[in-house]
C-alpha cells in the first residue's frame, strides 16, 4: 500500500493532476517523490549514456555530454559527467544557509544537491544527482514545478559500463575539469550556461520528432 501511494504521488507530480499539491511540498518531499521511482524508461540515447525526458521538454542540441534543453520557455542546461562516474568519485556538498534553498541529497547510494540562489527577479536553479546536473533560471512560481521536472530527468540517466569503459580507456572522452565541476555549486564563478556560449560547445540539432519513447532493457 506504502509503495502503491508513492507511484500515485509521483504519477500527480509528473502528469499535473490534483491527488498532489505540488506548491504544498517541501523541495525534500518534491524530491523523495521523483527519486522513488526505479523505472528505466529513456527516450535520448548518446554515448555511454541515456535519459528520458517527460512530455513538455525539448531537446534542443546535444554534443557527447552536454545537452540544452527546453521547458515552459526556458532554457535548461544538462551535464553529464561521464568520468566522474567511471571513476566513482565522491562528492560532499557544503549547505549553504544563505541561498533561497540550498539541500543535500543523498538517495538510493547516489549523491548530489539542490540550491536555488536568486539572482534580481529570477531564480537561479542547480541540481545534481549521480554525477548529471541540470541548470536553469526560472521564476519564482514556476520553481517546484521546474524542480519536479529535473528530478524526474536526472533520476533517469543511466551509464552504460560497457560503452564508457572503451570510450575513456581510448580516450575518446576530452574532458575538462577546470571548466566542468558539477560538484561545485556556481555560486562565485559563473554557471554552466555562461559557459556553453563562453566556449561554444560543438552541438547536433535534434529534431524533437525523431524522439521516441523506449524501455531501457540493460
Amino acid at each position: 500500500m506504502k509503495r502503491l501511494i508513492c507511484l500515485l504521488s509521483l504519477l500527480a507530480l509528473i502528469t499535473g493532476c490534483s491527488l498532489v499539491k505540488i506548491d504544498e511540498q517541501s523541495y525534500e518531499e518534491i524530491i523523495d517523490s521523483i527519486l522513488v521511482d526505479g523505472s528505466n524508461l529513456k527516450n535520448v540515447s548518446l554515448e555511454g549514456y541515456s535519459y528520458y525526458l517527460p512530455k513538455g521538454v525539448l531537446l534542443k542540441s546535444s554534443s557527447l555530454y552536454n545537452s540544452t534543453l527546453y521547458y515552459n520557455h526556458r532554457k535548461m542546461y544538462l551535464y553529464v559527467d561521464t568520468v566522474s562516474y567511471y571513476h566513482k568519485i565522491d562528492s560532499h556538498y557544503e549547505v549553504a544557509n544563505d541561498r533561497y534553498v540550498s539541500l543535500a541529497i543523498d538517495r538510493n547510494s547516489k549523491k548530489g544537491y539542490l540550491e536555488i540562489t536568486q539572482v534580481g527577479s529570477e531564480y537561479f536553479v542547480e541540481f545534481m544527482y549521480h554525477y548529471a546536473k541540470i541548470e536553469a533560471y526560472v521564476l519564482e512560481q514556476d520553481l517546484k514545478e521546474t524542480v519536479t521536472t529535473m528530478a524526474y530527468i536526472l533520476n533517469h540517466v543511466r551509464y552504460h559500463d560497457a560503452v564508457l569503459n572503451t570510450l575513456i580507456g581510448d580516450n575518446v572522452l576530452d574532458y575538462n575539469e577546470e571548466v566542468f565541476n558539477i560538484f561545485k555549486p556556481k555560486r562565485e564563478d559563473g554557471t554552466f550556461l555562461q559557459y556553453e556560449e563562453l566556449y561554444q560547445f560543438e552541438e547536433n540539432e535534434v529534431d524533437e520528432d525523431v524522439i521516441d519513447l523506449e524501455t531501457d532493457t540493460e
